[in-house]
C-alpha cells in the first residue's frame, strides 16, 4: 500500500497540539503585558512622587520659606512666600497637584487622600537652634496599588524667632 499522505489521527493530533501551544504561548504573553503595565505604572507613580517631592524640598529649602497662608480658593491651596519676595501657590484638585510651574497630573487610578500641613513647635533653650517643624503630607493613593503611598512628606526645620509663619 502507498503511504504518501497523513492519516486523520495524526492531522488531528497535530492540530490539536498546536491549539494547545497557541493557547498557552497567548496566556503567557496577555501575563507579561499585564506585568509590563503595572510595573511601568508603578514606576511613573514613582518618579512623578520623586519630582514633587525634589521640586518642593529644593525650593522650601533653597530660598528660605518666611510664611504661608490658605488661598482664598474652595479647593485645598496654599501660598507659599519666600525672603526674596517671591510667592509659590500650592493647589491640589481631584485632578493634579500643581506646586508653582510644576502640574503633576493624577490619572491612571491615582487620587490625593487628605493633605494635611502641620506646624509644630518644641521648647528648646537655645533661641538660634531650630526649634519648628512644617510637615507637609500629601498622601496619593493608586487603585493598582492600595496598600501603597505615592505622596510626599516634607518636613521643614525651621527656627520660629527668626522665621514666623
Amino acid at each position: 500500500m502507498n503511504k504518501k499522505g497523513f492519516t486523520l489521527v495524526e492531522l488531528i493530533t497535530t492540530f490539536a497540539l498546536s491549539t494547545l501551544l497557541i493557547t498557552i504561548l497567548i496566556n503567557v504573553f496577555l501575563i507579561i503585558k499585564n506585568i509590563y503595565y503595572e510595573s511601568d505604572l508603578k514606576t511613573k507613580l514613582l518618579i512623578e512622587q520623586g519630582n514633587l517631592s525634589d521640586i518642593m524640598n529644593s525650593k522650601i529649602n533653597k530660598d528660605h520659606l518666611i510664611s504661608y497662608s490658605r488661598c482664598n480658593d474652595s479647593s485645598f491651596c496654599y501660598d507659599f512666600v519666600f525672603d526674596d519676595g517671591t510667592d509659590t501657590k500650592l493647589i491640589i484638585t481631584s485632578l493634579y497637584i500643581k506646586f508653582g510651574d510644576y502640574v503633576y497630573n493624577l490619572g491612571n487610578g491615582s487620587k490625593v487622600v487628605n493633605p494635611t500641613i502641620i506646624k509644630e513647635n518644641v521648647e528648646l533653650s537655645d533661641i538660634s537652634a531650630n526649634n519648628s517643624f512644617l510637615v507637609i503630607t500629601i498622601p496619593i493613593k493608586n487603585d493598582k496599588y492600595p496598600n501603597q503611598d505615592f505622596g510626599i512628606k516634607l518636613v521643614y526645620q525651621y527656627n520660629s524667632n527668626i522665621t514666623s509663619l
